[in-house]
């Protein structure tokens, strides 16, 4: 009887242990990745929105490549280009210090002439077309580049006065991959203003 006891007290003890453990449900493991990974053209793409919607210019500065260039078609040249070249004229492209500042000025601080406060609420939706109708860059050193052509709504909202400011058209983005990440090397913008 009394080794029958002892028998019994671990049994017990490992049905109840056991009981709190449910082998059909394991426990799960956050293994999710808090970083910007950018592995491929369309995540790269994704994380701009995301970049835009929560305004966040860290996140933003992972896309771009250091060489980066944002390029205006020429109707956008005399409203919103800017002089990088210090000659006397706009240009009709920037690069990545640049557009760093801008897109800060955008997130934080409103427009650089102080008419527009910073919006409250930002909206990127991009219209990520499907691979087959990316297109293969032919510039000659850009073999492994991609340009993504892709319809965009920007969306600028402001609180305290109820407006918004919306720009759309098309955007191209062309994209190139170092090691195994992709980054934003150009962006032609073809908005209407």
């Amino acid at each position: 009887m009394r080794i029958t006891k002892l028998l019994l007290i671990p049994i017990l003890f490992s049905l109840l242990i056991s009981s709190c453990v449910n082998p059909f449900s394991p426990k799960l493991y956050d293994i999710s990745d808090a970083d910007i990974q950018n592995r491929t053209p369309t995540e790269l793409l994704q994380n701009l929105e995301r970049a835009y919607k929560e305004k966040n210019l860290n996140i933003y500065k992972l896309l771009l490549h250091p060489e980066f260039r944002f390029e205006l078609i020429a109707s956008e040249v005399s409203q919103i280009g800017i002089d990088v070249n210090e000659d006397g004229f706009r240009d009709s492209w920037w690069g990545y210090d640049q557009e760093v500042e801008l897109t800060d000025h955008m997130f934080r601080i409103g427009s650089s002439d102080g008419v527009y406060p910073p919006p409250d609420e930002i909206n990127l939706r991009l219209q990520i077309p499907t691979q087959d109708l990316w297109q293969n860059d032919p510039e000659l050193g850009h073999e492994d580049w991609i340009v993504i052509p892709c319809n965009f709504d920007l969306l600028l909202s402001y609180t305290a006065t109820n407006s918004s400011f919306n720009a759309n058209g098309v955007a191209r983005f062309y994209v190139r991959p170092v090691g195994d990440r992709w980054f934003i090397a150009i962006w032609r913008d073809e908005s209407n203003l």
